[in-house]
């Protein structure tokens, strides 16, 4: 199994790069462009893998983990990876963005992430995943009384969420492993982009912060810090480059690859996003100051398709 991208795929990363750099860049997670979505649609980075014949590129999930693990670092919308999973398993293609779902217990309402503008809501259920309609108002069912769908923040402060009751009317998949772990191997490549961005932001900060006229970046601690940080960073990545290729060879024990790789990932940001508060003292603390924004995606991140402890176990 060959893990080095190839020319092609080097040059869909370092466009997907530059776009976002310019476009979504991570100091701006609190505001994005009004049209960012329709951006992403353009792009084609929502259609990724899926086929040629309801409007995607068709190319491998290898190739769309290397992409998934930049966006993450820039924080890109939440919505990315239902999107993708919905475009590519399901016959019909979705007319703009599909929300993502994260409450998993009947009949109480789901909780919606990114569900401004969205067209559908997906949800992933053990062994499918299930997309439904988003309504402008739901009836609880506990108490009957009708709700407006409300926009309120997130934990992560460049995503929205929303409350909805469960619905009859859905579509899924069922009898293929592979839906649901297409979304989790894409919120690990979204959650190794988020451990790379906190390890870039404090090695950044490390090298400019002076402490006795000497960058905090030459003392022991900091570096040791940074190195820790490097190496969580590239293992997790590793293992998402092998998950991505076991999930395209369709691999016997593909469910383990995935969630190990979702496990590590989520780990190496979680760290990460900690540490690097750290190194930023007494202004990483503060709302003002960005390393916040990579740890609370990590947290949130760790509700999006969790490794399961049965696959990891398994292998």
């Amino acid at each position: 199994m060959d893990l080095t991208p190839n020319d092609d795929q080097s040059a869909f990363v370092t466009a997907t790069i530059d776009w976002c750099r310019d476009t979504m860049p991570l100091e701006g997670a609190r505001e994005r462009p009004a049209n960012l979505w329709d951006q992403l649609e353009a792009m084609g980075l929502s259609r990724i893998t899926a086929p040629e014949a309801s409007g995607g590129l068709a190319l491998d999930h290898a190739t769309e983990a290397l992409v998934f693990a930049e966006l993450g670092r820039f924080l890109a919308p939440i919505g990315l990876l239902s999107s993708a999973v919905a475009n590519r398993w399901f016959d019909e293609p979705f007319d703009g963005k599909v929300a993502l779902a994260v409450t998993v217990e009947e009949p109480g309402p789901l909780r919606v992430l990114d569900p401004l503008d969205s067209a559908a809501v997906l949800m992933l259920q053990p062994g499918s995943v299930r997309v439904f309609d988003i309504p402008d108002s739901f009836t609880n069912q506990r108490t009957g009384e009708r709700h407006v769908t409300e926009h309120r923040p997130s934990l992560d402060p460049s995503t929205t969420q929303a409350w909805q009751e469960w619905t009859t009317t859905a579509v899924w998949t069922e009898g293929d492993p592979r839906p649901p772990l297409h979304l989790q191997l894409l919120a690990a490549a979204f959650a190794v982009g988020c451990a790379d961005a906190a390890r870039d932001m404090a090695v950044d900060y490390a090298k400019v912060r002076e402490q006795f006229e000497r960058p905090i970046g030459s003392f022991q601690a900091i570096k040791h810090m940074c190195a820790d940080m490097a190496v969580r960073a590239a293992v997790a990545r590793s293992q998402l480059y092998y998950a991505a290729c076991a999930l395209d060879a369709a691999d016997a024990e593909m469910a383990f690859h995935v969630a190990a790789a979702k496990r590590l990932a989520d780990q190496a940001a979680l760290d990460n996003g900690r540490v690097n508060i750290q190194v930023h003292g007494g202004i990483g603390m503060t709302d003002e100051a960005y390393p916040h924004f990579c740890l609370k995606r990590a947290h949130l991140l760790q509700f999006v398709a969790p490794a399961d402890p049965a696959a990891l176990l398994a292998g």
